[in-house]
């Protein structure tokens, strides 16, 4: 039987991205706890390739079945093989109530109800960009975090990219003073704008794309600032960039997800030495699986390479982020303000591969 590290190995070959003993392991206990692919990807926190890859290697193995359904399953050999690897189920114990954010929701039940209400005909996620935005629970839990580190009441909030619609719940929450947004979707600039209008909310939305210079007028201008990166190095490093540069300075906040589905921790250890010692800024925080999404529509019709068993519809809201809040210092920096070209949305980790768009 293959040894952990050779199934790494291969993996590692097969999809460029480093895979480690450990990380067979992580998904071996998450597959023996469901037999449902996007919830073995959620559980394992690897990324989409490494998972995919996996699985097929041990069906190749024999050491699981897929069924007709599409459900996962150890033979009897992967259960001994399970056994001889000393792998068990994986376990977990999220609080139910917060979903693990450490966010009591309930005193903002007014709140989520008013933003369900009024973004019930908010625009569909759309591949062109990208999106997939994130339940209202999230959306809310972003608020309050936000609000409790003392980064909203009275301040000036910036939103870089916004399909989960932060800016409207942080208008109707009636903390911050100011709320721009610069958004490439003219969808979205439009949708926002005029909710704003309509409810008296101190919003403004622009069409932007981040590899653009920022406007002038912007540029160390907020309190804090919030966004949903893309996940290519650059992509972050850039998005970041731009929203460190609109801070006033010493002790302002940034506020961003990264996920381990399309961001492995040898990118996690790149991306934070860009934070700490190019940025120059203290990451305070970070919060596992706060952001959970709304499963988008087009995921199964642009999954990249063809595993028969990765088609088959989501059960649960898979795809999860984990909370970044960073704080400026003396000597924090951001992005030079010019154009940047760089590859936005596909690597190696990417759910898709190189040449798709997700």
């Amino acid at each position: 039987m293959k040894k952990l590290q050779e199934i790494a190995e291969e993996i590692s070959r097969n999809t460029g991205v480093v895979t480690s003993a450990k990380d067979v392991e992580k998904i071996l206990s998450a597959s023996a706890s469901t037999n449902h692919f996007w919830e073995i990807i959620t559980l394992s926190q690897k990324p989409f390739p490494v998972v995919a890859e996996a699985v097929e290697i041990l069906r190749k193995e024999g050491f699981v079945a897929v069924t007709e359904e599409k459900e996962i399953k150890f033979t009897e050999k992967g259960m001994e093989y399970l056994k001889e690897q000393n792998i068990f189920p994986k376990r977990t114990y999220t609080c139910p109530h917060c979903e693990g954010r450490g966010i009591n929701l309930s005193l903002l039940s007014d709140l989520i109800k008013k933003f369900d209400e009024v973004t019930e005909d908010r625009p569909k996620a759309i591949s062109d960009y990208d999106q997939g935005f994130v339940t209202t629970n999230t959306t809310i839990a972003r608020i309050a975090l936000m609000a409790e580190r003392g980064d909203l009441e009275g301040k000036k909030l910036f939103v870089l990219g916004d399909d989960d619609l932060v800016s409207i719940a942080a208008g109707l929450s009636q903390m911050p003073k100011e709320i721009v947004v610069l958004e490439i979707d003219d969808r979205l600039v439009d949708y926002i704008n005029r909710k704003a209008k309509e409810l008296n909310l101190p919003i403004e939305a622009m069409k932007y794309d981040f590899r653009d210079k920022l406007p002038e007028k912007y540029i160390g201008y907020f309190d804090t600032f919030i966004t949903d990166p893309p996940e290519t190095v650059d992509a972050l490093e850039l998005t970041i960039g731009r929203g460190i540069s609109t801070l006033k300075g010493e002790g302002c906040a940034g506020y961003f997800g990264v996920t381990l589905i399309e961001a492995s921790l040898e990118k996690w250890n790149i991306f934070q030495q860009i934070l700490t010692s190019k940025f120059k800024v203290a990451i305070t925080d970070i919060i596992y699986d706060f952001s959970h999404y709304v499963n988008w529509d087009y995921l199964l019709t642009t999954v990249g390479k063809p595993y028969d068993f990765v088609q088959v519809e989501p059960k649960l809201n898979w795809y999860r982020s984990s909370m970044y809040r960073i704080e400026t210092l003396k000597d924090s920096k951001g992005i030079e303000n010019v154009y940047k070209p760089v590859e936005i949305y596909v690597d190696e980790e990417a759910i898709i591969y190189k040449g798709e768009k997700k």
